[in-house]
């Protein structure tokens, strides 16, 4: 199992992302967040999400630059080393994808891919390593698994969503587009290492049955509050329980009125 391939597909979701202008009020520039990714107190390796302070230009565009990286620690090396990196180019108005690098390190495998979204045309040009160039036909507003998760957290309004309301979800993983859809379960308190946090309960239900989690149930909570950053994400394996915790954020543009304790 490709363990941060897997936590990262988890984590960064997407909602139907149609072209106009959003007015993003939940993340800004220098945002980041880090999660610990563990199996019960084995810790595996950590995930970080970082918007990074300078913008750049795709295509005339001002894109938001958004890094995110998955590595497991020197001790858990032994067994399964990940050094994953994925990085997206979002225009600033539309928070869309112009651009997707992902640079995968697992074990004794390595690739690089690089995908240039053109919207106006509703194709993407994907590159693999050292391989020709291969242009794909692709829904409107289609996003990058990173690009996603920042468009659906200033695209929802948490305060509207109701026990049993569902979210349809998109995304686009190996050059293919994922139906995902994310049911809300309850809003609870949940515990991190002593803190309390308000929290949306989700659950995640994928179409292509296998294609991620082989039939495990996964859920996750988000913080009930403006931020909505991720707070936990839970899977049931065959091998035990993967978790990831949120652990360390930085820079958020709201106040985390979600942390009550």
């Amino acid at each position: 199992m490709k363990l941060m391939g897997y936590i990262w597909t988890i984590l960064l979701l997407s909602i139907s992302a149609w072209p106009g202008q959003i007015d993003n009020t939940t993340f800004v520039k220098g945002e980041f967040i880090k999660l610990r990714i563990h199996y019960g107190p084995i810790t595996a390796g950590f995930a970080t999400l970082e918007v990074m302070p300078e913008t750049k230009k795709i295509r005339g565009k001002n894109c938001l630059h958004i890094v995110g990286k998955g590595y497991t620690i020197p001790t858990f090396d032994v067994f399964y080393k990940v050094r994953d990196q994925y990085e997206t180019y979002m225009d600033e108005n539309t928070l869309l994808s112009m651009r997707f690098k992902k640079h995968i390190r697992e074990g004794k495998s390595e690739s690089y891919t690089k995908t240039h979204f053109k919207k106006d045309k509703q194709i993407f040009r994907y590159k693999k390593k050292k391989k020709r160039e291969i242009f794909y036909d692709v829904p409107v507003g289609i996003q990058d698994v990173i690009s996603a998760f920042y468009y659906a957290r200033a695209k929802y309004n948490h305060t509207q969503l109701k026990i049993g309301d569902r979210i349809s979800l998109r995304n686009f993983i190996d050059r293919k587009t994922v139906a995902l859809e994310a049911e809300l379960l309850d809003r609870e308190i949940i515990k991190i290492d002593g803190k309390k946090y308000k929290a949306l309960k989700m659950s995640l239900l994928i179409e292509e049955a296998g294609m991620i989690t082989d039939g495990s149930k996964i859920e996750f909570w988000i913080s009930d509050d403006a931020n909505k950053i991720p707070l936990r994400i839970e899977s049931d394996l065959a091998i035990g329980s993967l978790k990831a915790d949120l652990v360390e954020t930085q820079n958020l543009l709201n106040p985390f009125d979600a942390l009550v304790e």
